[in-house]
């Protein structure tokens, strides 16, 4: 028997080149009439960025904001994702019925989305991969190469390629 795909986490870095891999997921939902629920993470402060950010701020606030992300900041959030759906959709969210959810969740991307995908119990996770320069990928890899490793879900990659879209 084939798996059945019923429900596809989708998850975006919001930039305007991962627009093609959201009309991928659409379409892959609509083909297997999938709920699909669309994913971004948030995530913490690196190092270097709390470096930085303490010369501005005192280092209390800047230890809150690296371990917890302001509500205001996800609802915020929340909302250009959901902009960035009905803009590329050109549908108000109620008549895109096929989406389930809209989260947006602090964290280290690849260990949210994989568990994400596990309270999902969603069958697809559908990500994008950017253009990455060899160095940075060999020292740090990217998000969508960790989801592949640890996740018990089907990851479908669908590179990002400047200036294209998918379907044209």
């Amino acid at each position: 028997m084939l798996p059945e795909i019923k429900k596809i986490l989708y998850t975006t870095n919001l930039h305007d080149d991962t627009r093609p891999v959201l009309r991928f997921a659409v379409s892959l939902a609509k083909t297997h009439n999938a709920k699909l629920t669309l994913l971004h993470v948030v995530e913490p402060l690196s190092d270097a960025s709390r470096f930085m950010v303490e010369a501005y701020l005192s280092a209390s606030m800047t230890e809150q904001l690296r371990n917890d992300v302001p509500q205001h900041v996800l609802d915020k959030i929340h909302g250009r994702l959901e902009r960035f759906c009905t803009e590329e959709m050109n549908m108000t969210l109620e008549q895109l019925d096929f989406i389930e959810a809209i989260k947006v969740i602090p964290g280290v991307p690849s260990e949210v989305i994989a568990r994400e995908a596990e309270v999902l119990g969603a069958d697809l996770i559908i990500t994008g991969r950017g253009r990455h320069s060899t160095l940075r990928h060999l020292f740090l890899g990217s998000t969508a190469q960790r989801i592949t490793l640890i996740s018990r879900k089907p990851v479908l990659i669908v590179p990002v390629l400047e200036g294209s879209s998918w379907g044209d």
